[in-house]
């Protein structure tokens, strides 16, 4: 029987196939808690389409939103301040365009982004371990081992209440980004096409492979602007360690990359000055911090990975291949990047997960499997396998628990949808809404509006106003202050509900104010221009 063709790089199709079928099972059940959410929800409430972190997704579905309504320029919702905008967040910008071109919603485009770029980086982080390993079964469970592991926050946050960064920095892990949000699995795969086209071991990229690294460094800087930083630096690393080896400097590989890099930092700077030159994002982008968890943080977060991986990497260092320099330059690159004096620190460790599971995988198949009984490998394999993956269980399922126990942030309550539409049709959405901070989650992703606060980061002077919102609604101001405060932030309409009324413990004062809208136990009254 001849043997089945095989598709460029020596893989067959029927493996092919086979990463295919795994790719569709994994995407499945990281939308089952999803679907489990909707069929939980209590008969009084609709689900808002998001699990993990509502706050930071809500966010991007008021992006989505502003795309919906036709703008090409991204504007703070979260905040009162009128402002010029600038075209940054732009991925999100045109998913809402293609919700406004098909019709379909939000969330249901939102989600179908999350699949096709989780599909897509599955199939994406294959195609690199095929460039990397010979052995068909050591491929596979590398794949499994990229696709599923994690470190010990199931175990960490049930004894100590701690919660390392397994548990809430999706864009590090592979199936926690795939579970989260469209942005960060499409990120990660972009960066991996970058370093299959410029670092694919024993191939010097020629100008089709520069086309496609120019390609995918623009999509990533639009992406994810800062994912830029952890490919190039690692290439620059990667550049070094090889001169170091072979005494000599990859003339063409360093000149294609450094010009690949020169277009792929275009966007990311224009962004930044965009921002700055407008004031309220530029005010927004000096509160916007997320610095890294310190090192013992990420060793418990990769767990089973982090002890595989020294082997592994002892192997890296001793062979010097190719794409063995590959993952050390992205470890060290992403290592020092992490704690380097930056802002936005932990965005760099999009990815990190990628280069720490495949040595560990090469730590796992070719230092401590050979040292087992042959009978014993392949459970000792499973138990690997399983083991690592263990937080993705727990957090799936403390999302549906939260889910069954009809967690507020999941779900709106009577009333509030057609509030939401009702503001959404008949007010301008240049106004100004008030509400608790859990609605001003809601009103710019649900309605449009702007909001006085909602968002830890989106929201201008976050702390300050969250206080005075509380206060507001827990009539903890005089009858000056609350006039003082609707006027500096522009108010135009308060909404009142339960989420409004529970700050005050009982009803909310509100004035003589006419009440436009009345629906459930939601009321919006209208205080006038200011």
């Amino acid at each position: 029987m001849p043997a089945e063709p095989e598709s460029r790089g020596g893989v067959e199709r029927k493996e092919w196939r086979w990463v295919a079928l795994v790719t569709l099972a994994l995407v499945i059940v990281s939308s089952l808690p999803y679907v489990l959410a909707w069929a939980a929800a209590p008969e009084d409430a609709q689900f808002t389409g998001l699990l993990v972190n509502p706050l930071d997704g809500h966010s991007y579905i008021a992006k989505m939103r502003q795309g919906l309504e036709g703008s090409w320029r991204f504007h703070l919702v979260f905040t009162p301040e009128p402002h010029a905008g600038a075209p940054v967040f732009l991925f999100y910008l045109v998913l809402g365009h293609l919700a406004r071109w098909t019709g379909l919603p939000l969330v249901a485009i939102y989600h179908a982004g999350r699949v096709l770029a989780g599909a897509a980086l599955l199939v994406l982080l294959y195609r690199l371990v095929t460039l990397l390993m010979d052995d068909r079964r050591q491929r596979r469970f590398t794949f499994f081992l990229l696709a599923l592991s994690s470190g010990l926050g199931w175990l960490v946050a049930p004894l100590t209440g701690y919660l390392t960064a397994d548990l809430w920095v999706p864009e590090a892990f592979t199936f926690y980004s795939i579970l989260y949000n469209p942005h960060f699995p499409l990120a990660i795969g972009l960066m991996l096409v970058v370093f299959i086209a410029l670092a694919r071991p024993g191939r010097p990229p020629g100008w089709r492979e520069g086309f496609v690294a120019v390609a995918a460094s623009l999509g990533l800087g639009i992406v994810q602007p800062f994912g830029v930083i952890p490919v190039y630096a690692t290439l620059a690393v990667w550049l070094a360690l090889r001169w170091l080896r072979d005494r000599r400097l990859d003339r063409r590989t360093a000149g294609v990359t450094a010009l690949v890099g020169l277009a792929a930092v275009a966007y990311p700077l224009y962004g930044m000055l965009a921002i700055e030159a407008d004031p309220v994002l530029a005010a927004w982008n000096a509160q916007n911090q997320t610095p890294s968890p310190p090192v013992w943080d990420w060793l418990l977060s990769l767990g089973v990975l982090a002890a595989l991986a020294i082997p592994g990497l002892a192997l890296a260092l001793r062979r010097r291949s190719d794409g063995d320099l590959l993952l050390v330059a992205w470890v060290l690159a992403v290592g020092v990047g992490m704690y380097a004096p930056l802002a936005l620190q932990r965005r760099l460790a999009l990815g990190v997960q990628t280069p720490a599971a495949i040595l560990a995988a090469m730590g796992w198949w070719e230092a401590v499997r050979p040292r087992l009984r042959a009978r014993r490998r392949g459970p000792a394999g499973g138990v690997v396998l399983g083991f690592s993956a263990l937080t993705h269980g727990f957090l799936m399922g403390m999302l549906v628990l939260a889910a069954l126990q009809g967690e507020p942030r999941f779900y709106l309550r009577t009333g509030e949808p057609q509030a939401f539409e009702w503001l959404r049709e008949q007010v301008s959405h240049d106004q100004v809404v008030l509400c608790a901070p859990q609605n001003g989650m809601f009103v710019p992703a649900w309605a449009g509006q702007r909001v006085v606060y909602g968002h830890p980061f989106e929201t201008v002077d976050a702390e300050r106003r969250e206080v005075q919102v509380e206060a507001y609604f827990a009539g903890a101001m005089s009858t000056a202050e609350r006039e003082s405060f609707l006027q500096e932030n522009r108010v135009g309409y308060v909404l009142v509900g339960p989420r409004e009324r529970v700050l005050k413990g009982g009803g909310v004062e509100t004035g003589d104010w006419p009440v436009v809208f009345e629906a459930g136990d939601v009321r919006i009254y209208q205080v006038g221009e200011r």
